[in-house]
């Protein structure tokens, strides 16, 4: 019996074709993996087999029982779960806290009106956090765990469902070496009794650990078939990666000279956390007018936190100055006074389109929507699709052309690679060179090295929270080895 069948299925957003007569059949305990560029399809298809979107046309069948007009609730009764691509937790509860209301939405205790002790359940959260690797860690709130943890909970909330078929997206994107490792090795553990089908970005993981690979181009299946048989395919290989983005000439060299640049955001003695927890432990930085400046760390090193802190989104100690001024508090004064957040995970508004978000965000100057459609092509092509019916990668054009649009004196960008195909990593890049050239200031907080440096002046290295060295960005090209020791 299979898992899974989608036949036949077809899904528009406006005027774009999204899906285009896609078949899939999944057997029972398979391990399935669906690569293909940004825009193939991949996520609308998940969202299609998870009942968040009804399809157009076409059918789906789960463990053989007729499922296009059920919703999500009633596809998990079937033995459906799954996770999702950027981390959806509550930041204040624990990873215990979660997977024991993931256990009690299955048991009809849930409706007594009088509290009752659940030592069954307890013992059952246990196991499954014992499961995934948390233990120890169950009881700190999720703003405390690292990005890789927080996944970790994730599948653990997934598992305390006892599904029988599991769908996961991206689980490996925006993780850094160890915790990449932690949680590919999780889903590899997985009993064969749960069959996985998985939507992945990383092709050494999505082919190692695949029965078969399926994969989807423009809303159509290209090719299906063992993964050894689909990774030697010549057509394959031209629309997943498009070339080599390793020594491209377009990515060889930073885009400035090495001479400084006037100083436009200075930062000193910057402290930050959340709650009683401190992340940041007094970072000083500058920026110049017009330079690129890449900030690298591994994931949980504290990036985001320190983005966040100068965009003033989350409390902060010491001194941030933009052209010798001090910033105001808050996050929308700071935007007036000219800061652009592109945030990790894109935060499409939901109701709205492409355009809408656009004319939204455009404040008057050199940047103007016609100006942004011809940065980014696609985003007019898809003008009137919801935003958040956009693959990650057109996410992330729009997050970026909605920042431009603010016509800002400093940009600054949170991971903007994080769980985008070669193809459109490259792509990305050479949009970025291209508005490095316009003069934008840029803070690039990434943990692709390979992707930042080409693209900087300078780099920061940033490590538990503190500043542990500052390079010419050509010089760890050269010498990339300073990066590791530095860092660890």
């Amino acid at each position: 019996m299979a898992a899974l069948e989608a036949r036949g299925i077809h899904k528009a957003f406006g005027g774009f074709l999204a899906l285009a007569g896609v078949d899939l059949e999944v057997a029972s305990g398979e391990r399935r993996t669906v690569i293909g560029p940004n825009g193939a399809g991949k996520s609308t298809l998940f969202r299609i087999v998870g009942g968040e979107l009804r399809p157009d046309r076409g059918a789906v069948r789960i463990f053989d029982r007729e499922a296009t007009p059920l919703p999500p609730h009633r596809r998990a009764l079937l033995g459906l779960a799954r996770t999702y691509q950027i981390a959806s937790l509550f930041p204040e509860k624990t990873a215990r806290e979660h997977v024991l209301l993931a256990l009690l939405a299955r048991d009809p205790r849930r409706r007594s009106p009088w509290p009752l002790p659940l030592p069954d359940l307890e013992a059952r959260a246990a196991e499954v956090l014992d499961q995934v690797g948390l233990r120890g860690r169950e009881d700190l709130p999720i703003h405390q765990l690292t990005y890789g943890e927080q996944r970790q909970v994730e599948i653990a909330l997934a598992l305390a469902q006892e599904p029988r078929l599991l769908l996961l997206d991206e689980p490996l994107a925006g993780l850094g070496g160890e915790e990449r490792a932690r949680v590919a090795g999780l889903i590899r553990g997985l009993p064969r009794s749960i069959t996985v089908l998985l939507i992945e970005h990383d092709l050494d993981f999505a082919y190692a650990f695949a029965d078969r690979v399926t994969v989807l181009h423009q809303g159509q299946v290209l090719r299906e078939g063992p993964p050894q048989e689909v990774r030697a395919d010549p057509q394959v290989v031209e629309v997943y990666v498009g070339g080599r983005l390793e020594g491209d000439p377009a990515l060889e060299a930073p885009v400035g000279g090495d001479g400084p640049a006037p100083g436009l955001l200075e930062v000193r003695g910057l402290r930050a956390g959340y709650g009683q927890g401190e992340v940041l432990h007094g970072v000083d930085l500058a920026v110049g007018e017009g330079e690129v400046v890449a900030l690298l760390g591994r994931n949980g090193m504290g990036k985001t936190t320190l983005l966040k802190a100068l965009m003033g989104l989350i409390p902060a100690q010491g001194e941030v100055r933009l052209a010798g001024e001090p910033l105001p508090a808050g996050a929308l004064a700071r935007a007036r006074a000219g800061l652009a957040l592109v945030p990790q995970g894109r935060q499409m508004i939901p109701g709205l389109t492409v355009e809408e978000e656009l004319l939204l965000a455009w404040r008057p100057g050199r940047w103007t929507p016609e100006r942004v459609y011809r940065l980014f092509p696609r985003l007019k092509e898809r003008r009137q699709a919801p935003s958040t019916a956009l693959s990650g990668g057109e996410q992330q054009m729009l997050a970026l052309a909605r920042a431009l649009l603010r016509n800002p004196r400093i940009l600054l960008l949170d991971e903007p690679t994080e769980g985008l195909a070669p193809l459109m990593v490259r792509h990305l890049g050479e949009v970025l060179k291209e508005v490095a050239r316009e003069g934008e200031t840029i803070l690039l907080a990434e943990q692709n090295a390979a992707f930042a440096l080409p693209l900087a002046q300078r780099a920061y290295l940033l490590d538990r929270g503190r500043i542990v060295g500052e390079e010419r960005a050509r010089t760890l090209l050269e010498r990339p080895e300073r990066i590791w020791e530095r860092m660890g």
